[in-house]
């Protein structure tokens, strides 16, 4: 009966998040903060829980949140639609467009949900490839006749690279009855911000989330933003009620609360520069002969193991030691490769330890020193953790 109902594509293809077998110490595979909110500001949250009217369905008027998210995106509020996740609005507009037979192009490889939500439901779509190199290719653009729909994720998920702004006003300005979807979850990690464009260009639509700038995954709170008269008809679109009483509660005191958005931009800085250093380190590390690691501008680096025995023994590894990675060798282009998030010093410093001891254990000291406290306490009691990121 099944073959009646849903295509072959949907009932042999694998859950695009997969269960872990193993117990996992280190979770370095979803691109999360690894601090968690400061406790106070959950008890604050809490108590104004304990007050709503759990028996109501949530408020579908957001004009106060998205106000302050437009002041935080230098916007206005009318440039803002607020979702249950930027995920929610990803599969909404493709619904949408796929419906009314758009022309989609989707950069290839990027976040695997455009792929995959296409796939499942029978979306048809052009990919634009990235270069061997992984890089944009610019001189392989797709045309895209009036009515099209180009899908761009920058900074690049999950390759870590970011498109020339410059090249993004020329697209632009150069399919002004086109609309550019920009995927722009990790914008704060990168040194370019191109969403104040939706000002200048009403074809641009830029997503944002909260889930990777500040360590509040678990709201699944997302947003769009766009010109006035395109986001009020996105508005139509999203399904109300969606966003429950504890994220909309909480979304307004984080955003409110001057501590926690300083501490958030400071988090953000530390994170960066994180990156950097352990960008480095592995480069020296592997001199280039063993792996290669890519420059990137998220709050991540993308490895590619040249060997597929070796490969194939890091990630078995990597898994045993209890340490979370993406293996991203099912996209395109991207053939033993995987990505790993960047957490704090100490859990970068055990998955650098790992790295070496299956790649190149002879390049370890003699001695494995020790850490001064068990990976399992990484996360510190939270009346001593005084993180307001």
């Amino acid at each position: 009966m099944l073959h009646h109902f849903f295509a072959d594509t949907l009932q042999k293809g694998e859950c695009r998040i997969a269960s872990t077998p193993n117990a996992t110490r280190l979770h370095l595979d979803k691109n999360e903060q690894s601090g968690d909110v400061d406790f106070g500001l959950k008890k604050r949250v809490v108590e104004k829980l304990l007050d709503a009217d759990w028996n109501r369905y949530p408020s579908a008027d957001y004009k106060s949140l998205e106000a302050k998210i437009a002041a935080y995106c230098g916007l206005a509020p009318e440039n803002i639609v607020l979702s249950a996740g930027s995920a929610n609005i990803i599969t909404t507009l493709l619904n949408y467009f796929a419906l009314n037979r758009k022309h989609i192009v989707i950069t290839q490889p990027s976040y695997s949900l455009f792929d995959y939500h296409c796939k499942t439901h029978n979306i048809p779509y052009q990919a634009w490839n990235l270069t061997a190199d992984l890089e944009y290719d610019y001189q392989q653009m797709p045309a895209l006749a009036p009515g099209s729909v180009f899908i761009i994720t920058s900074p690049n998920n999950p390759v870590g690279n970011t498109m020339d702004l410059d090249r993004l006003e020329r697209l632009l300005i150069e399919n002004p009855d086109s609309y550019i979807l920009l995927d722009g979850v990790y914008t704060e990690f990168c040194a370019v911000d191109p969403t104040p464009l939706v000002r200048k260009y009403p074809n641009l639509i830029v997503l944002r989330s909260f889930s990777k700038a500040f360590p509040v995954a678990g709201l699944r709170l997302g947003y769009l933003c766009a010109s006035p008269e395109t986001a009020a008809i996105v508005r139509k679109l999203v399904l109300q009620f969606s966003i429950n009483h504890f994220a909309l509660l909480f979304a307004e005191e984080m955003l409110a609360d001057s501590n926690f958005m300083d501490h958030a931009r400071k988090q953000v800085l530390s994170i960066v520069a994180e990156r950097e250093r352990m960008y480095r380190l592995i480069s020296r590390r592997f001199d280039g002969q063993v792996l290669n690691v890519f420059k990137s501008e998220g709050n991540f680096l993308l490895i590619r193991v040249f060997d597929s025995g070796a490969f194939e023994k890091l990630m078995a590894d990597l898994s045993r030691a209890g340490i979370k990675v993406l293996n991203t060798s099912g996209f395109l282009l991207l053939h033993h490769t995987f990505r790993v998030s960047i957490g704090t010093t100490y859990e970068n410093e055990i998955f650098l330890h790992h790295l070496l001891a299956s790649l190149q254990p002879e390049a370890l000291p003699a001695v494995k020193p020790e850490p001064s406290f068990s990976i399992q306490t990484i996360k510190l009691p939270r009346p001593v953790q005084q993180l307001r990121v």
